[in-house]
C-alpha cells in the first residue's frame, strides 16, 4: 500500500465516525469524534483499518492541540496547509 491508499483510508474512517456521529443528532466535537475512532479501534480487527484508525486519532488530536494556539490551519483540497495568523491579536491595522 502506498501512502496516498493509507491516507484516503485514513479520509475513509475519519468520515465513518463523523457519519455516526451525524446518526446520533449530538456536536460533532474533537473529543466527540476521538472518542468515536477510540470505540471504532477497540472493535476492529483489521490490521490496515486499526492503523487507519490510528492516524486519524493522531490527526484528531493534533487539531486539537493547534486549535489551542492563536491561529487557524486549514488544507485545501491539494492537501496543502494554510496558516492565518493575526499577528498584532487586534485584526486592526489589517493591510490588504
Amino acid at each position: 500500500m502506498n501512502r496516498s491508499d493509507e491516507e484516503r483510508l485514513t479520509d475513509i474512517v475519519m468520515g465513518d465516525a463523523v457519519l455516526q456521529l451525524l446518526q446520533k443528532a449530538g456536536p460533532i466535537t474533537n473529543s466527540a469524534l476521538l472518542d468515536k475512532l477510540r470505540f471504532m479501534a477497540s472493535m476492529e480487527s483489521n490490521s490496515t483499518r486499526q492503523k487507519a484508525l490510528q492516524r486519524a486519532m493522531a490527526e484528531v488530536m493534533n487539531n486539537m492541540q493547534s486549535s489551542n494556539t492563536e491561529g487557524v490551519t486549514l488544507k485545501d483540497t491539494n492537501n496543502v496547509t494554510h496558516i492565518f495568523r493575526n499577528r498584532d491579536n487586534t485584526g486592526k491595522d489589517t493591510q490588504h
